[in-house]
């Protein structure tokens, strides 16, 4: 079809080129058979673009030069510019250091230093220059990053050791870099993998991960100790396991104490959990790999927290409760070493309980506890301080910082303020934080100087929970997202900024906001790889709508810039829709496939509904034992708005989105008849074959046996539900190493569809591949496809 349109434009655009011939054009030089021919032959052509052909004839395969395509998408320079990540103020406030990528290749990172005055930069350690050969990842390297997100090679991590030294993991193995000789040295040289590297809080011991037990190094003596020494198939040592990782946060196993004298570290036992045989398919080969992979419904690892002398291998067992069926879910040292914290989650994500340990007798007592009738959000560290310790809450249904003693629970912001992170806590008590007060798309730096009001921490009752005389200044102005990495004492800290129109920038700043050297203006000048397509940029258009229950749900829109008044576009909504993650938001990242799929012709469209992240605790509760309805109810408000815009085809609308957003693609196809067509990205079809930790905080145990059980909840949640509304196209991607989403989850999907006799599935697999997509080459070939889909099922059918 698409080739019979083409042939028709083609025999339009020759006669319209005819007319406009030279004097030896036969049409100028008196044929008058071919005069009468002509205005009869582009008569007919015209007649035969149909409002349908025309519609389809704005899409595009190649949208040409300075617009945006899957190819320059994932190529190198990177089109974002300079990348910079874990930026750190040195100890003595001179100089910045920083990973930075290569700008041949944005994912390879050097270690740098740009001088706080100036903004001068120097390279301090070439990744490459130290390795004799490419780095090698171990699969526990691979797993561990994964989880962390972390895509980036070479340099992906560092700590300052003292006042001079930087300490790095590379190739598996552990440097020290000398600022005063510029000079880098080993540290461990084993054919192990030395992880999760931590120095001392003096700057004399650095303790690793090896081969699931724990080290300890003396600097200055080169002495290493090995700490614990039980580590067998699956019991092991200092190391999170897989769902607290992926699902709780917390990607370490150990704790140095601050004097030095004790290490916490996590014992887990895998051998509860069953094994997912799982055939990791790659381009040389098939393997199979044991995975001990804890589906909803089935056991999780049991843990033990111990505690061991730096200077012994004879741990303490500490008492966490008589519950072994929890979630170790952090872990801190108070101020002078003579108390560790520890917070324990429910199976049911009902109850949040930090316990109190005394070191003088491995004694333990609860300290403090929370509770919810739907499920807690750990989402961040607890901070001990003199007399207790200070928390990020959502206890009064708000994320707000409070201070939890003995006496009770302190509000340290207001209600008004929702906190994103603490940043710092200054001599004089003030916090400087990030989060949002007039409207969740832009985050702001706030300086909050407190006035707390006391509760009784074993209150029920939070509602009434309030701040008297708070007095808030926002630091950053302009709408973005800003952010803020502060130095030892909240003196100055290093500013990160960006919106929809400003890549990625680093500078750092007085605490007031007083802007100092530039560390990366990452200006959108002509040197800058954006440049060639800065004329087709397009910024979204923002906007909300009401839910069902009067919520305001914000939505972005990217038009194509070339619609025109009376046009009617094909639109492709990108959704995600579950809990934890917020896409609406004004800043640079992430965009730049939406701006590409409207460089070939599409009306692009994003939506948080309920159940989105930074909202509150009540516009996420709706998921409450019912994932894929409110979800859907309120994708389903967009789509009815977005199919009422002038310049929107309704009949040519579609739909994509990835793990959960793959998810609720399927769901959107299956249970409305809103979308021509759609692409689903690694789903889950089952959330019985999603992992324990994650699916059953929201919809409980799948097990009707089970107290935690609810009806209803997992068979309504599941695709499978719903595949007698899947009749439209649908094209569904994976990866073939998936270790999240894991494949079974499209196999069974397939399986399903093939004995239903349905043949509108499409599938598109990828060796190797992870649930985030590493290899450049595979990354352009999903987009193109996930392009090239679209334009196919919307291009016109033989019956039109």
């Amino acid at each position: 079809m698409r080739f019979r349109l083409m042939s028709i434009l083609l025999l339009s655009v020759a006669f319209v080129a005819c007319s406009n011939g030279t004097d030896n054009d036969p049409v100028k030089s008196g044929d008058t058979d071919t005069n009468k021919t002509v205005p009869a032959l582009q008569k007919a052509a015209t007649a035969a673009l149909t409002p349908k052909a025309r519609r389809s004839s704005y899409l595009k395969t190649d949208p040409g030069p300075g617009r945006l395509t899957p190819e320059r998408l994932h190529a190198s320079p990177s089109i974002d510019g300079t990348s910079l990540s874990r930026a750190r103020i040195a100890p003595s406030g001179e100089f910045v250091t920083v990973l930075q990528g290569r700008a041949d290749d944005a994912q390879q990172q050097d270690l740098w230093a740009y001088d706080i005055e100036t903004g001068e930069g120097r390279l301090l350690v070439s990744s490459t220059d130290l390795l004799d050969a490419p780095e090698e990842l171990s699969e526990e390297e691979k797993n561990r990053r994964e989880r962390a997100r972390n895509y980036g090679s070479g340099i992906v991590s560092y700590s300052w050791v003292g006042d001079s030294l930087l300490m790095f993991p590379l190739g598996g193995d552990l440097y020290l870099y000398d600022l005063d000789t510029s000079e880098a040295r080993q540290i461990t040289a084993t054919p192990a993998f030395e992880t999760d590297p931590k120095v001392s809080k003096d700057g004399t011991l650095i303790a690793y991960v090896r081969g699931d037990e724990l080290y300890i190094k003396e600097l200055k003596t080169g002495l290493e100790r090995q700490l614990t020494n039980s580590a067998t198939d699956t019991i092991r040592n200092a190391t999170a396991s897989f769902v607290v990782q992926e699902e709780l946060g917390r990607n370490t196993g150990y704790w140095l104490s601050p004097d030095n004298l004790r290490v916490a570290f996590t014992q887990i036992d895998e051998s509860p959990i069953e094994i997912e045989t799982r055939a990791n398919i790659g381009p040389d080969g098939i393997t199979t790999l044991d995975q001990r992979y804890p589906f909803a419904g089935t056991d999780n690892a049991t843990v033990k927290l111990g505690v061991v002398r730096t200077n012994s291998n004879r741990p303490r067992w500490v008492n966490i409760g008589d519950d072994a069926d929890i979630y170790l879910t952090r872990v801190a040292w108070s101020p002078d070493s003579k108390a560790l914290y520890a917070g324990v989650l429910s199976r049911d994500h009902k109850t949040h309980t930090i316990y109190r340990v005394d070191l003088s007798d491995y004694s333990s007592e609860i300290f403090y506890q929370e509770t919810s009738e739907t499920w807690l959000n750990i989402r961040s560290n607890f901070t001990p301080v003199e007399g207790g310790l200070r928390m990020i809450s959502e206890r009064d249904g708000l994320r707000r910082y409070y201070e939890i003693t003995a006496d009770g629970a302190e509000a340290l912001t207001p209600p008004d303020l929702l906190v994103g992170n603490i940043q710092c806590t200054a001599s004089d008590g003030s916090l400087y934080l990030t989060g949002w007060r007039d409207s969740p798309v832009s985050t702001q730096i706030f300086r909050v100087q407190p006035e707390a009001v006391t509760l009784d921490a074993n209150d029920e009752s939070t509602t009434d929970v309030t701040i008297k005389e708070a007095v808030i200044t926002q630091i950053t102005t302009g709408d973005g997202q800003h952010g803020a990495a502060f130095n030892r004492d909240c003196s100055r800290y290093l500013g990160t900024y960006s919106n929809d129109n400003t890549p990625s920038q680093v500078r750092a700043f007085e605490a007031d906001g007083t802007p100092l050297t530039w560390l990366s203006e990452n200006a959108l000048n002509d040197s800058h790889p954006y440049a060639p397509y800065l004329s087709g940029h397009i910024s979204p258009e923002y906007g909300t709508l009401d839910a069902e229950d009067g919520s305001k749900l914000h939505y972005q829109l990217y038009k194509p810039l070339d619609l025109k008044p009376g046009e009617q576009r094909a639109s492709v909504t990108i959704v995600y829709g579950g809990p934890g993650v917020q896409r609406v938001m004004n800043r640079w990242q992430r965009k730049h496939l939406a701006r590409m799929l409207a460089h070939h012709g599409f009306v692009v469209f994003q939506l948080d509904g309920r159940g989105s992240t930074n909202r509150g605790k009540a516009f996420e509760d709706v998921l409450y034992r019912a994932m894929g309805r409110a979800e859907v109810v309120d994708q389903t408000v967009g789509a009815d708005w977005l199919k009422q815009q002038s310049f929107i085809d309704p009949d040519r609308m579609g739909v994509y989105g990835w793990s959960y957003g793959g998810y609720m693609t399927l769901m959107m196809l299956g249970q409305t008849d809103l979308y021509a067509s759609g692409v689903s990205g690694a789903p889950v079809s089952d959330w019985a074959l999603y992992d324990t930790a994650y699916t059953e905080r929201y919809l409980g145990d799948p097990r009707p046996d089970n107290v935690n059980y609810t009806q209803g909840a997992y068979e309504e949640g599941s695709v499978f539900a719903h595949l007698d509304g899947l009749t439209e196209p649908v094209l569904l991607i994976h990866g073939m190493a998936d270790d999240n989403v894991v494949f079974r989850h499209t196999v069974k999907l397939v399986d399903a569809l093939q004995k239903r006799g349905r043949h509108n599935l499409h599938l598109m697999t990828y060796p190797g591949e992870k649930h985030g997509f590493r290899a450049e080459t595979a990354r352009i070939h999903r987009d193109r496809q996930l392009l090239e889909f679209f334009l196919e099922t919307f291009d016109l059918q033989e019956d039109e």
